[in-house]
């Protein structure tokens, strides 16, 4: 049996609706304001170093803005905090590391009992740090190094690194987009586990790929506050917009049942591409 694409998607929908998916919701909306919190605050850290470096300023004189009028805080907006940038980024990988441990709870969660393997959750949380929180940890390093070029004024290296880093992060993720799932419903090692990972992406990965766009359309309904509030610092006034920090609250607070849909749905991908599976080896 092939990845069935709407079973995938109505057990998502029973899932967020449920009991557990109103509280893994609640608990991706507190961790949202978290993460929101240390990614901004990582932003603000790196435009000061730049800034403190003899980077570009803005026409007018602003710090780090790019354009008159400008300054940090409206880039970074109201949540992030001043403080040194070995800190932020301390802070922005204990977010990481959080959200593996989120996802990987969620996970257990969602499953039936007889669908979880090990039941030593302990041990495999462990994993989740390691293995998922050092993909992600990859993952962020890539996409930083393009922002950190163009923060530091040169966009055609930024440009250039944002391709690369872009094809590299489509990469790891299509083929670990069942690692945490792995990692919280199978009973292998590290190697095994990250073999069974890639097994599973490889039995159905048409299926996943058009299940992961339709998940990425999802997740452009709470990126919109996020686009309006950036629109209301490059065209202050021009737009009868909300302030910056409702915007950012109100991209926080749609985002958490996307997360919590789409971790159900390919959770369940991964249950049914792992049931159709005789014994493998891994």
């Amino acid at each position: 049996m092939a990845l069935q694409i709407g079973d995938a998607l109505r057990s998502g929908v029973d899932t967020l609706l449920s009991e557990d998916g109103l509280l893994i919701t609640g608990v991706f909306l507190l961790f949202n304001l978290g993460n929101t919190v240390a990614s901004s605050t990582l932003m603000r850290a790196l435009f000061d170093e730049v800034m403190n470096m003899g980077g570009p300023a803005g026409p007018g004189g602003s710090a780090g803005a790019g354009a008159p009028g400008f300054s940090v805080s409206d880039l970074t907006g109201p949540f992030s905090l001043d403080i040194a940038m070995p800190v932020a980024a301390v802070l922005v990988l204990l977010f990481l590391i959080i959200g593996q441990l989120v996802k990987f709870w969620g996970i257990r969660l969602f499953a039936e009992p007889q669908e979880i393997m090990d039941e030593n959750t302990s041990d495999r949380a462990v994993m989740a740090v390691v293995l998922g929180g050092g993909v992600a940890v990859l993952t962020f390093a890539v996409s930083m190094s393009s922002n950190a070029l163009n923060v530091s004024g040169r966009p055609l290296l930024g440009g250039l690194a944002g391709l690369l880093s872009g094809l590299l992060s489509l990469i790891i993720g299509l083929a670990f987009v069942y690692l945490l799932q792995s990692i919280a419903l199978y009973d292998g090692g590290y190697v095994e586990t990250l073999k069974h990972c890639v097994a599973r992406f490889m039995d159905a990965p048409a299926q996943i790929i058009v299940l992961l766009f339709i998940l990425l359309l999802l997740s452009i309904i709470p990126g919109i506050p996020s686009t309006a509030s950036v629109i209301s610092v490059v065209l202050p006034g021009s737009f009868d917009l909300p302030s910056q920090s409702i915007l950012q609250v109100a991209s926080m607070v749609l985002n958490a049942p996307v997360q919590a849909f789409s971790l159900a749905v390919i959770t369940d991908a991964y249950l049914q591409v792992r049931e159709d599976q005789d014994d493998d080896g891994f």
